[in-house]
């Protein structure tokens, strides 16, 4: 039977919490009005940047900065961001460029660097919220580029904001503040120009974009996603960005991380192996040959686990069928009762020794280091050694929660790689890479270096 709760909400809205249901009423008011909306399939995007208008301003009018959805004879079609950046990436910077350069990292790392916004939530230091609705603006801001231009002047906007009932306000028109806001970046300095409080200013600017986003035609839709991309998380005092937003950047400003051995790689390494010397190695039996393919993940996985901080080395090479090429998993670490513990794994089942009567272990047989060097420099295929990246080279990062990223060798010690990648708005990431874990991309100019790969020389990524 039905709750008294229940049976006071209507049964086509069984089942919506409170407020999902306040959200359902909303989003059902704004669709009869004809607003963009999520609710019922659309987009902004869909509607600015239709798959035939931004093609044709991609592949055949390089030059035109303004374009409207009419321009194309089929609007029918929508457009995959993620498509469009991965495909056309010379045109994508272009868009992106006109960005601030936060918007401008977040995009690059979520639509080319294929990043979750869980990661981007933890690496920029906020919640995953925050990350979507920082990509919602910055994906509204290339369609009002599309639509408008990229910096909209005073004829385009004022026709606009006049037939919105917005250009006329106490303190002069909104088009005027909205020019010199544009060119100074803080709400201070358009109070001092039009002689009115600071907070008139953002009080006039807030309901505005609010109606603008709320209109039924683009235009007016684009002027609006242009001044919330202009004025988003700015500082309501002075210039920049808020007080609170730039104290949570200096704070995620540096941030270290890991590069595994690459998980095709027969060598895994744990903490500093420089110290490890000529520790000779043991020999493991698998339970069968054909295992190794299950066995591989295992081994990285636990093997962080069962070492610690402990210095530690795995080597089990296979060959074309995956089978264990000399039939052992190899290992050494400084703590023998550890290496041992490797046992634990499914599918190792013993330790190569030799034993009594009884059964018990009387001696772990050994492989000199000097045996198994050389096996090494010969069976880690695929990756890079050491030999071969240089300080000052400039690399992709291949495993790890840095995958993808892009940045400098600043030290090589041992069999770690220290690798630096930059970020335009200040932010760095230190990652330790494995030898194995990372990809040299040769004869890269410095000016054509970036997180997120190589940049053709004529892209200036940095905000205009």
């Amino acid at each position: 039977m039905r709750s008294a709760k229940a049976l006071c909400r209507p049964r086509r809205y069984q089942g919506k919490s409170a407020p999902r249901l306040a959200w359902y009423y909303s989003a059902q008011r704004r669709a009869k009005q004809g607003h963009f909306n999520q609710s019922i399939g659309e987009t902004y995007w869909d509607h600015v940047s239709n798959e035939a208008s931004l093609m044709k301003w991609a592949l055949d009018e390089p030059n035109n900065e303004m374009l409207s959805v009419e321009t194309g004879t089929d609007v029918t079609g929508s457009l995959d961001i993620k498509s469009f950046t991965q495909d056309n990436p010379t045109k994508a910077m272009q868009l992106l460029s006109h960005l601030r350069v936060e918007f401008q990292e977040l995009f690059l790392e979520y639509y080319l660097l294929g990043k979750s916004q869980s990661f981007l939530g933890q690496v920029h230091g906020c919640i995953q919220t925050r990350i979507w609705q920082s990509l919602r603006i910055a994906e509204q801001a290339i369609g009002a580029i599309l639509v408008l231009g990229a910096a909209p002047d005073a004829e385009t906007l004022f026709p606009i904001l006049k037939k919105n009932e917005l250009d006329h306000t106490a303190y002069g028109s909104l088009t005027t503040m909205i020019m010199l806001y544009a060119k100074s970046q803080s709400y201070t300095e358009v109070a001092k120009t039009v002689r009115a409080p600071v907070p008139a200013i953002r009080k006039i600017f807030r309901p505005a974009i609010e109606k603008l986003l709320a209109a039924k035609d683009i235009k007016s839709v684009a002027v609006g996603c242009y001044l919330r991309n202009l004025t988003h998380q700015v500082s309501l005092t002075g210039s920049g960005l808020s007080k609170r937003v730039a104290k949570r950047l200096r704070r995620m400003r540096v941030q270290h991380f890991e590069a595994p051995a690459a998980m095709t790689s027969p060598l895994f390494n744990f903490n500093k192996i420089a110290t490890l010397g000529n520790t000779p190695w043991i020999m493991l039996e698998i339970a069968s040959e054909h295992r190794m393919a299950q066995i591989t993940p295992l081994l990285q996985a636990q093997g962080k686990r069962i070492f610690g901080k402990t210095a530690a080395q795995t080597f089990a090479p296979v060959n074309k069928d995956g089978d264990l090429l000399l039939g052992y998993i190899f290992a050494r670490s400084l703590r023998p009762e550890l290496t041992y513990s490797l046992r634990q794994i499914r599918g190792i089942t013993e330790l190569s020794a030799t034993r009594d009567e009884s059964d018990r272990i009387t001696k772990v047989i050994t492989v000199p280091h000097s045996e198994i060097s050389p096996l090494i420099d010969k069976e880690v295929q695929g990756s890079i050694k050491v030999a071969q990246v240089k300080v000052g080279d400039f690399v992709e990062i291949q495993t790890g929660d840095a995958a993808h990223y892009c940045g400098t060798v600043l030290r090589i010690k041992g069999l770690g790689v220290y690798v630096e990648v930059k970020f335009p708005s200040g932010r760095v990431f230190n990652v330790t890479a494995d030898p194995t874990a990372i990809k040299l991309l040769p004869n890269t100019p410095a000016k054509q270096r970036a997180f997120w790969g190589i940049k053709h020389a004529e892209i200036d990524q940095s905000k205009p």
